[in-house]
């Protein structure tokens, strides 16, 4: 083991530079990160859905509508 490490005491031949210790780790943190934030990310979205569906019936489009016509008369 000690012929694959360099001066610096990294093992020689990896593209990123760490040990395969150190890549584990990062992985590790960068999956349970990623999971964090996709769950984040579905809540949000959840949410989002509760208080605005974006694919909408005829019905709910049209009483939108109905709730911006008098928004519009002020403005115009």
């Amino acid at each position: 083991m000690a012929d694959h490490l360099t001066a610096a005491g990294r093992e020689a031949g990896t593209l990123s530079g760490m040990t395969e210790r150190e890549a584990q780790e990062f992985n590790g943190l960068f999956v349970t990160s990623f999971a964090v934030f996709t769950g984040i990310a579905v809540v949000a979205h959840i949410l989002v859905w509760i208080w605005r569906p974006w694919l909408q019936t005829p019905e709910v489009s049209a009483a939108s509508l109905d709730v911006v016509q008098p928004l519009l008369t002020l403005i115009s």
